[in-house]
């Protein structure tokens, strides 16, 4: 239950809060769930980022990189506790 109400407050904190905290949140929602990364960095790229700034949408490139990450971590752990 804890961790749907984060992955919830975790997409909702882009719109209230600075991308740092937004980003943190999106990490922590990420260990139970790996898409929240992404779909939080999309939402960020969506909200902040400017054309003449950057040519790549580092948010969303960073989330997809995390979900990434954290989907062999889970696939990793899982099948470790499932040998032992």
């Amino acid at each position: 239950m804890f961790a749907r109400a984060l992955t919830l407050f975790a997409l909702i904190a882009p719109f209230f809060f600075p991308w740092p905290f937004a980003a943190a949140l999106a990490l922590l929602a990420s260990l139970q769930y790996p898409p929240v990364a992404l779909a939080v960095g999309l939402e960020i790229d969506a909200l902040y980022f400017a054309r003449g700034v950057a040519s790549v949408p580092l948010a969303s490139v960073w989330g997809l990189a995390v979900m990434l990450v954290l989907v062999v971590a889970r696939r990793f752990v899982h099948t470790r506790l499932l040998v032992s």
